[in-house]
Order: structure tokens, then C-alpha cells, then sequence
């Protein structure tokens, strides 16, 4: 096959029986149809590697394999030693392929050969779909709309997990390094990697009760803390300026503890006490506060007033 014109799609499999057809006929109707897809069976107990066998026996370009560690990042790392092409995407098997997302990511990558390419997600549920999980939806597809993912770098994760593509040279995944979809955009964000976006619902994500983000440690609230954080000490802490930390909530709290822990010195401020900005001159601001837009805007302006600017000088955590 041709190397420039192929995709290769890698997918960690675990216990997804009840899902896996259907994301698997899905990647089977798309568009464009030079991918190749690197399997990973994780150690399913159910009726996952017998759907997988299933789909490889009538379609060459499926090929399945057993990890050869153990987890996600295993998974991914076995997918990636045995993929084909320059370009690579992710794809989990909850969740659901459009039939262009593979033609609208080629399409943004002719223009931006060297970018990451995203696009828009929608959450599916046969229930309820959470308020925080749309409230992610939404933030997430403004940042398509908006062309600013690496102002919101720590804020929250600014790619969705399998929802991108990439060249080979930048597909990493560090082992033991949870969240691994969070670990790998904080990389692009360190080298300085451009985003192209699509306009366009390219992820369809499945909101049930055994996602992995909802049942594993590995995703909890505190282990994004570590991995933004550390990241903000190397990459954009500047120890010759003040550091400041805006909140006194449960983020405030995780962020303060995290900071004493590596001996940095900050100083405490909640919007109720922000003339103390007045004291401090030049800092660094990590903001824990994320109230409603109007709020947003007003404190956004306010640090303006300083020269502060997002993403170079303050962030929202």
C-alpha cells in the first residue's frame, strides 16, 4: 500500500462485547477507505477476541493482536509497533466512527501535513447523559469553534481521547503515565505542535457505566492534577516571577497541596480579596475558580488590567 495515503487506526479492546460491532461497522463505513485497523485485545474475560477474529477474517485490513503487557497504554504501544502508515488515529471500541471522520481528518491534513487534526465530539447514552459530561461537549467543540486549545492547556484535556490524528513522528505514549489521552496532548503542547480542526462531528462518544474513564483511578480528578501540574512546573514555571493561586474550592486545595509538595511558595487569592493583585507585581496566575461566563469574562479582563494575558501568563486549572 501506498505509505503517504494509508491511516492506521489502533484500539485497545477490553470486555467491549456489547459495543464492539457496532464501533467495528462504523470504521467498516467509512468514506475513505485506505485505513488499516491494529486491534488490541487487553485481556477480555467476554466474547470480545471472538468478534475482533470474527471482523479480521473478512476484512485484510483489521488485524488483531493480543497486548503484550497489560492495560491501556500496553495496548496502545503493542497497536502502534505493528501499524503501516505515517498517520495515526485512536479509536476505543465503545464509541462510534461518522462515516466521514476519516475523509474530513485527511482533508484538514493535506492543508496541515504536520498537524494534529481534531474535530467536534457528541456524547450517546441509552440514559442519561450527565450535565458535566455535555458541559465537557460543549467546551470541548468551542474550542474547535474558537481556535484556542493551548490557552485552556490545564484547564481540562483539550482533545478528546480518540478523537485525533497525527504523524507517526508524534505518537507517543509514556509508560505508566496516566490519563494516557490527557499525558500525550500535554507532549504536543511541549512541542509546540500546531492543531488543525474540522468543523464538523467527527467523535461519537458512549456514556455508559462501565467506561473505563468512569470506574479506574487512573482518571480520577486528582490524577489529571498531577500530570497538568508537574507539566506547568517544567514547561511554564518561571521561579523569578510570584506564583498566585486564585480559589479556595476542592481544585484550590488539590493545587496548593500538589505545589507545597514540590517546595514551590504561592500566594493565596479568592475573588473576594482581588486588590491583593495590586501588591504582586508580574505573576504567574493559576486560576481554580471557574464561574459562569459573565464572571469569566470580567475576571479575564481584570487581569488584562495587569498585562496578564491567558495562556501566557494565567491559566484556568
Amino acid at each position: 500500500m501506498d505509505q503517504e495515503s494509508l491511516v492506521s487506526i489502533i484500539m485497545p479492546v477490553k470486555n467491549a462485547e456489547p459495543w464492539l460491532q457496532e464501533c467495528l461497522d462504523s470504521i467498516l463505513s467509512q468514506t475513505f477507505t485506505r485505513w488499516e485497523l491494529i486491534a488490541v485485545n487487553d485481556g477480555s474475560t467476554d466474547r470480545s477476541l471472538q468478534i475482533l477474529k470474527s471482523f479480521e477474517a473478512i476484512d485484510s485490513r483489521i488485524q488483531v493482536f493480543q497486548n503484550d503487557g497489560h492495560g491501556i497504554i500496553d495496548a496502545l504501544n503493542t497497536a502502534f509497533t505493528h501499524t503501516n502508515s505515517d498517520l495515526i488515529t485512536r479509536m476505543d471500541a465503545d464509541d462510534v466512527m461518522p462515516p466521514m471522520k476519516l475523509e474530513w481528518f485527511m482533508g484538514a491534513h493535506k492543508s496541515h501535513p504536520a498537524a494534529i487534526i481534531t474535530g467536534k465530539v457528541v456524547y450517546f447514552s441509552k440514559g442519561e447523559i450527565s450535565k458535566g459530561y455535555l458541559e465537557y461537549q460543549s467546551w470541548l467543540n468551542e474550542r474547535i469553534q474558537k481556535q484556542d486549545h493551548w490557552n485552556w492547556i490545564y484547564r481540562e484535556c483539550v482533545i478528546a481521547s480518540a478523537n485525533w490524528m497525527a504523524p507517526k513522528e508524534l505518537v507517543a505514549f509514556a509508560s505508566d503515565m496516566y490519563p494516557e489521552d490527557y499525558k500525550i496532548v500535554l507532549d504536543w503542547h511541549s512541542q509546540g505542535c500546531e492543531i488543525a480542526t474540522v468543523d464538523e462531528v467527527t467523535h461519537l462518544w458512549r456514556e455508559h457505566p462501565k467506561r473505563t474513564s468512569r470506574n479506574s483511578k487512573n482518571y480520577e480528578q486528582e490524577a489529571f492534577f498531577n500530570l497538568k501540574l508537574k507539566h506547568f512546573l517544567l514547561e511554564k514555571r518561571d521561579s523569578e516571577r510570584p506564583l498566585m493561586v486564585m480559589g479556595k474550592n476542592k481544585k484550590a486545595k488539590l493545587i496548593k497541596r500538589f505545589l507545597k509538595q514540590h517546595g514551590e511558595v504561592f500566594i493565596e487569592v479568592d475573588l473576594e480579596h482581588l486588590y491583593r493583585f495590586a501588591e504582586v507585581e508580574n505573576p504567574q496566575v493559576l486560576s481554580a475558580v471557574f464561574p459562569d461566563e459573565t464572571v469569566r469574562n470580567g475576571i479575564s479582563d481584570f487581569l488584562a488590567g495587569f498585562d496578564l494575558e491567558m495562556g501566557r501568563d494565567w491559566w484556568w486549572v
